[in-house]
């Protein structure tokens, strides 16, 4: 299909309303950015509709994917047929388009802007990137963790980064960046619902805090001000629905927790049982057996099991330990110990002679190995 002929199909699509539609579904955060404008804006349905992307046949359709190539919600279609994706850009031409129309939420004082900008820069950089890890499953594909290599600590960041945002937040309010609503409100405001409703789920976050005193206030306002409880309310109900789906159930750290027994590791971690350390980071601990098989036999284990009592327990949450195990810890043990070929053994399983339940590689070395391991002579 043309450029010229799908902007004449996109302007079928989007005939009645005057300025555009929005493509945007009820759950959606960052839609909920967009709406939250024109329900402050009170723009109404003449001048931009809201529908859901399956008009144009779903996100992966051939239709919205040549309106928006990322397949990301939310995207404005200008009555024009001209395409308009990205929630910050959305919100921005809305407040252009409609400046005459209710608070203006982008200040023209230069500080000020400033200060809006730097909260709005804040949630689309530095917490909007890791938000999925609060409810996306990981799966074969990289996991939902933007750069961390796991969910705890992803979701740990959302901590650190919600106490950057206490620090940002108005003193005086009530609206996050001072006496009246902005821009910055309705962008943090809707993924705030997603903070609340979520975090909680999470033992990261078992009895924490999750705001300051100045978002508590901030969001206390936010939640019976107009246009904040409408998206509340949108927001939470698609949640409710996700929840009654068992959305949360195989999550790791939400629905799905380590219950397994502590073992001798936990308290060898906990320095009541000591060990002859070799190496040690953030993520890993590697010390030597108390009964070597060879000159050289260390186990290493992840300080974190989350789960990983043995190696066929291991899913996508895991592949960041795991590859660290392997490609970094691994190494520096065998630099360490001099050691230019050696043999690295998991047990998985009691069968197999695994006798602590919680993941372990033995790196052994130090004299010729004998093959195949484990057979009766």
């Amino acid at each position: 299909v043309s450029p010229a002929a799908h902007r004449s199909r996109l302007l079928m699509s989007v005939a009645g309303p005057a300025v555009g539609t929005l493509y945007d579904v009820p759950v959606s955060n960052n839609g909920a950015r967009c709406r939250m404008v024109i329900y402050y804006k009170g723009i109404t349905p003449s001048d931009v509709a809201i529908v859901s992307p399956m008009e144009l046949g779903g996100l992966q359709s051939d239709e919205y994917l040549r309106a928006n190539p990322q397949g990301k919600m939310p995207l404005l279609v200008l009555s024009d047929g001209e395409a308009v994706p990205e929630s910050d850009t959305i919100a921005r031409f809305l407040c252009h388009q409609f400046e005459s129309l209710g608070p203006a939420l982008l200040p023209t004082d230069p500080v000020h802007a400033a200060r809006v900008d730097k909260i709005c820069r804040l949630h689309d950089v530095y917490l909007g990137a890791v938000q999925p890890a609060m409810y996306k499953m990981a799966s074969s594909g990289f996991p939902p963790f933007g750069a961390f290599g796991s969910r705890r600590e992803a979701l740990e960041e959302i901590g650190k980064q919600l106490q950057v945002l206490e620090s940002y937040a108005d003193s005086t309010g009530p609206y996050i960046a001072g006496a009246e609503p902005t821009l910055a409100d309705c962008t943090v405001f809707p993924t705030a619902v997603f903070w609340r409703y979520m975090l909680p789920k999470f033992d990261v976050f078992e009895e924490k805090e999750l705001f300051g005193p100045k978002l508590t206030a901030w969001w206390e306002h936010m939640a019976a001000d107009t246009g904040g409880a409408k998206v509340l309310a949108e927001i939470e109900d698609a949640l409710q629905s996700w929840e009654a789906k068992g959305r949360w159930d195989p999550i790791m750290g939400a629905g799905t927790r380590d219950t397994s027994d502590p073992t001798i590791f936990d308290k060898i971690l906990a320095k009541e049982i000591p060990s002859d350390v070799v190496y040690e980071d953030d993520l890993v601990l590697a010390f030597r057996d108390i009964a070597p098989a060879a000159p050289t036999h260390v186990l290493l284990i992840p300080k974190l099991r989350d789960g990983l009592t043995q190696l066929q327990k291991a899913t996508a949450e895991h592949k960041a330990i795991l590859g660290h195990m392997l490609a970094v810890a691994v190494p520096a043990v065998a630099a360490k110990e001099g050691l230019e070929s050696y043999r690295l053994v998991i047990n998985d399983g009691a069968e197999s002679c695994q006798s602590v339940f919680h993941l372990h590689m033995h790196i052994l070395g130090g004299k010729e190995l004998s093959w195949p391991p484990g057979v009766p002579q």
